[in-house]
């Protein structure tokens, strides 16, 4: 298995669980309690059903971080080479007002000053199956729940063989907001004041207060408004009535295009450059799901060099948006649409720029009728096709149903980066093949086993 040792560790903290169900039930409890407590609640559901959280060994941590550095890296070097590639564009998917808004001028060179990998865990590795480079959610419940679990008895139980450390996620955002900030925008606040932006209505919006209130114990101002709410003065957002410094947009692109009639403020604001919007509207170009077209097609990873191919071979499913065209595919020429078709097993089709699972076929749970009918709404709505990756199901003993069981469970792996580190990791887990929160899947906060 890929977690190097991590095995041994989960079956520990198991069996912790299960030589006393007594104590299992009341933790469980009290852990729903504390979720509810803590704000760490999704849409007003408690976001963890588990008592045990994941693991990974410092070498697995290390590892994936290399592994981040060089497709981060791979990404910046194909777009220096192919700026301004109307080809490249096309294969992206970008329609024309998202690359109008993209062409805005901003002082942030990043297209992502923070972002998301999101993975599955393999039999023996892990794959990414997509970048959220525009607003990625889970920051701050990820740190939210690790301090749930430090509380937790059989945590500390455990913590007594096997010492931990947690990798803030809130923490390094704010920090790589702050960078961002100083480093490419020049603000000259020491203590800037933030607003997050977004609906007001989404399940998302306790999250929005963890934030909130650990940024203002941090000595910064923090304002949450709903982007029609801004107001400019001079140049400058205003919300609530208080100087916006950093704007940190957790409201998506597509969502803005559809008000932005009744965003004049949030626009106009966004032009002025004089508050610094993270992420940009840049975001969207890494944010579509066709960037792995871009990296796994040696149309134009020929400019990388050895170490980020390998890194794209072991980590990145070949994927392509799909159309009427002939491609490469494992070293040959294939007619795209004919090939999906006859492999259905091998592949998923997915949307190019969406959330929460919505839209995505698995050729293994189709019908060949159903599976037809994804390739042809695929190819009209810009869909994207993925080599399907071979997800790993890890042993949870959890409660269902009133009973204690193990549960094989699926289990993704998404670290976020604030620029060329990664800092910490979303961890959720399903019983299905969708491992989302909106989907109805879990979240647990996810701890490094020291000294392993």
């Amino acid at each position: 298995m890929y977690n190097f040792g991590a095995s041994e560790a989960i079956t520990f903290y198991n069996n912790l669980i299960q030589k006393d169900l007594g104590r299992a039930d009341r933790e469980m409890e009290w852990l729903y309690a504390k979720q509810v407590e803590y704000k760490t609640t999704f849409g007003g559901r408690p976001l963890s059903h588990s008592l045990r959280p994941t693991f990974l060994t410092e070498n697995a941590y290390s590892d994936i971080q290399n592994v981040v550095y060089y497709i981060r890296q791979a990404i910046l070097d194909i777009m220096r080479q192919f700026a301004g590639s109307t080809e490249l564009l096309n294969e992206l998917g970008l329609q024309d007002w998202e690359r109008e808004l993209a062409a805005i001028p901003t002082n942030v060179i990043r297209m992502s000053a923070t972002s998301r990998f999101d993975a599955f865990m393999t039999g023996d590795s892990f794959k990414f199956v997509e970048i959220n480079a525009e607003c990625p959610a889970g920051i701050g419940y990820c740190t939210e729940l690790a301090k749930i679990y430090d509380q937790s008895e059989i945590m500390k139980e455990f913590t007594r063989k096997y010492p931990l450390r947690f990798v803030s996620p809130l923490e390094h955002l704010v920090h790589g907001l702050l960078r961002t900030y100083h480093e490419e925008f020049q603000g000259k606040e020491d203590k800037p004041t933030f607003a997050i932006v977004d609906f007001l209505n989404v399940p998302t919006y306790n999250e929005f207060l963890i934030i909130k209130e650990y940024l203002e114990k941090m000595g910064f101002g923090c304002e949450i408004s709903d982007p029609r709410k801004l107001e400019i003065r001079d140049g400058w957002i205003y919300a609530n009535g208080k100087k916006i410094d950093i704007l940190y947009r957790r409201l998506l692109t597509n969502e803005f295009w559809e008000i932005k009639d009744d965003c004049e403020a949030f626009m106009e604001g966004y032009r002025q450059q004089k508050t610094c919007y993270l992420n940009s509207f840049r975001s969207k170009i890494v944010h579509k799901k066709a960037i792995f077209s871009i990296l796994t097609d040696p149309k134009y990873t020929r400019v990388l060099n050895a170490v980020q191919l390998k890194a794209i071979k072991d980590h990145i499913p070949w994927t392509r948006k799909l159309g009427y065209k002939h491609t490469s595919y494992d070293g040959r020429q294939i007619d795209l649409l004919e090939h999906v078709r006859k492999n259905k097993d091998n592949f998923v089709i997915k949307p190019n720029d969406e959330y929460g699972g919505k839209g995505v076929f698995l050729g293994m749970d189709c019908d060949d009728a159903t599976w037809q009918t994804a390739i042809d709404s695929g190819v009209k709505e810009g869909f994207v096709v993925q080599e399907i990756v071979n997800i790993h199901r890890e042993a949870f003993f959890n409660r269902v149903d009133g009973k204690w069981q193990n549960v094989p469970t699926v289990v993704d792996l998404d670290p976020y980066t604030n620029g060329a580190l990664i800092g910490g990791c979303l961890t959720r887990t399903s019983a299905s093949n969708l491992a989302n929160v909106t989907a109805g899947g879990g979240s647990l906060p996810l701890y490094i086993l020291r000294y392993m």
